[in-house]
């Protein structure tokens, strides 16, 4: 079996292993991406595209794509018991970027994919790996491509490959933490009635849980719940025209110790899975991509886990109190939304504060933006 070399090699190519790959492209360093599915996901799955993101894929020209592509989420509208008790506008976030941008990961990955085509970059579909070695010269890692066996040896390995991550458990990295056993659910729906503007996200609290609608655009959305049979806990006055996609979940909050052993590398749910609370997994799993390729065209690889595992260790602690708080509201929940957070986001800078804690801004800004 010949053997083939690559200084780069990422595994898997979804948001953060692409976004590795443009980062460090754009470098000059030239990465070779596998993947084990055989084509990009149709799947939304993440949909909020956060204000540091569109920071971070500003230099490569990506950012105006995505937001010609997408949804600008102007507000956000917390509801219970058939009215509003908050309203957060989006428009005072400290950022020129201040919306958060829906769009399909679907379309999100497709985008990516036409940049890195353009530079000369395909992904390696149907390739996946199987086992890792780690040489004194290398890694020597053997793929499995369809029904075809490949070596490659290669300086550097990014686990961009999600939760389960083979890369992971290939080099015997823990994955520390707790899963919590209550089922959520999710819907991609087309609308036939909606109350709201398309360009306000609304979370509804109610008896059985809460509630949340992301538009995508006029008429569809995301639907989010905590309660398994979501259809019959539908916000008030919505009326669904059609199901495009729907699926459930359970949520965990796992982190590694480390996020590299050598010159091997986790980024994305690789790394750390949490509540999908704030849309924050995407955006965090980008960021930390992004961050390793400016490292590794610095070869300040070795400072990695220091600039990343303390971030997403805040954002893990972010995830899970948000989710505590809107699934097991008390009476302190109700009195802080129905009158301290009316009173206190009438100050401008505690507003600011809140948004950005809200949307990331609130983490070390990457030294390189």
């Amino acid at each position: 079996m010949s053997v083939q070399s690559t200084p780069y090699l990422i595994v898997g190519a979804g948001p953060v292993g692409l976004t590795t790959a443009i980062e460090l492209n754009r470098r000059g360093l030239t990465p070779l991406i596998i993947d084990n599915d055989d084509i990009p996901t149709s799947e939304s799955r993440a949909l909020a595209i956060h204000a540091r993101t569109l920071d971070i894929f500003e230099p490569s020209g990506i950012t105006g794509r995505l937001i010609q592509a997408g949804n600008k989420i102007n507000g956000i509208l917390i509801r219970k018991n058939q009215r509003t008790r908050l309203h957060l506008n989006l428009n005072d976030l400290p950022h020129h970027y201040n919306f958060i941008l829906a769009l399909a990961q679907s379309r999100t990955e497709e985008i990516l994919i036409d940049a890195l085509k353009e530079q000369d970059i395909n992904i390696n579909w149907h390739t996946s790996l199987t086992t890792l070695k780690n040489t004194p010269s290398g890694f020597l890692c053997n793929l499995q491509e369809k029904e075809h066996k490949k070596q490659i040896t290669t300086k550097i390995i990014v686990g961009a490959d999600g939760a389960h991550s083979t890369v992971r458990k290939a080099l015997d990295i823990p994955f520390d933490g707790e899963s919590i056993d209550d089922q959520w659910s999710l819907a991609d729906i087309e609308l036939s009635n909606w109350p709201h503007p398309f360009d306000q996200a609304v979370l509804t609290l109610t008896s059985q849980g809460p509630v949340a609608f992301f538009p995508l655009g006029k008429n569809h959305g995301r639907l989010v719940s905590s309660h398994k049979d979501m259809l019959n806990n539908l916000p008030e006055g919505m009326k669904i025209k059609e199901i495009t996609w729907q699926s459930s979940f359970k949520i965990s909050y796992r982190q590694v110790l480390n996020y590299q052993q050598g010159n091997a590398f986790l980024a994305g749910d690789a790394a750390h899975i949490h509540s999908p609370a704030g849309g924050r997994g995407m955006n965090l799993g980008i960021e930390d991509g992004a961050t390793l390729a400016y490292l590794l065209s610095k070869e300040r690889q070795d400072k990695y886990t220091q600039m990343r595992h303390p971030i997403g260790k805040q954002v893990l602690q972010f995830t899970q109190q948000q989710t505590k708080q809107i699934t097991s509201p008390n009476f302190a929940f109700d009195f802080m939304l129905n009158y301290v957070a009316p009173l206190a986001l009438k100050i401008p800078s505690i507003r600011s504060k809140a948004l950005a804690h809200m949307t990331g801004l609130d983490t070390p800004k990457p030294e390189w933006l």
